[in-house]
């Protein structure tokens, strides 16, 4: 008999278990990060640490799929990670990708429950959790939705209490910060990646809504 798992233990605790039922996203992404120091000190391999990623991969789709989200929203998401955990081939990039990983499962997770009195704003915060890598348009959403502009803007601010591209920016800041703290990636690097249309966009909208530049918010919160 075996007395521990080969694998990532934390895949079978009840506690990481827990923290994804309530969505608790400082517990998780605290927990991820201490065990990567620990990862880093025992030179774990990097096919070990791809294994368990790709465990992880189907543990949070599995999560997300148990909430309600619809597979078609799902799927982008899955393959997307599934092909990044596959062609990485160094640990400190796995790393990365595992907290990228938690981070936007988590914020579907966290936007499915945001509203549930409504379907049309449900599938707006979909779209926009999903899209969260792109320069997303009040057009695109609509037509993606097939309901007006108009029609998204007033029922978004009814049930949100802010407006939609506000809302679009503020999850988009929210996952800067969390480059900002877990990476090495340059500024105007984050900014692209978010959709932002340069650095300076990108600095000033995020200072906009975290009063400090992007620069300064690393400066004091970089682990």
């Amino acid at each position: 008999m075996y007395e521990s798992f080969i694998s990532d233990i934390s895949i079978f605790s009840n506690e990481f278990d827990s923290f994804i039922d309530t969505r608790n996203r400082p517990a998780i992404l605290y927990n991820i990060r201490q065990k990567h120091i620990g990862e880093l000190r025992d030179v774990v391999p990097c096919d070990l640490k791809r294994d368990d990623l790709l465990i992880w991969n189907a543990v949070f789709a599995r999560e997300i799929i148990r909430s309600g989200v619809a597979k078609t929203y799902l799927h982008p998401v899955y393959n997307k990670y599934y092909e990044k955990i596959t062609k990485a081939t160094e640990l400190p990039v796995l790393q990365t990708i595992e907290l990228d990983m938690a981070n936007t499962y988590l914020e579907l997770l966290i936007s499915d429950i945001e509203v549930k009195d409504n379907f049309i704003v449900n599938k707006i915060l979909q779209y926009l959790h999903m899209n969260i890598e792109s320069h997303v348009s009040l057009e695109d959403i609509a037509h993606n939705l097939d309901i007006t502009p108009q029609y998204a803007v007033s029922c978004f601010k009814k049930h949100m209490g802010i407006s939609l591209m506000k809302y679009s920016k503020k999850i988009r800041i929210d996952r800067s910060k969390v480059l900002l703290m877990t990476t090495t990636k340059s500024i105007l690097d984050i900014a692209l990646i978010l959709g932002f249309y340069d650095q300076s966009h990108f600095s000033k909208t995020f200072k906009s809504f975290e009063g400090v530049s992007p620069s300064e918010f690393r400066n004091t919160h970089y682990k």
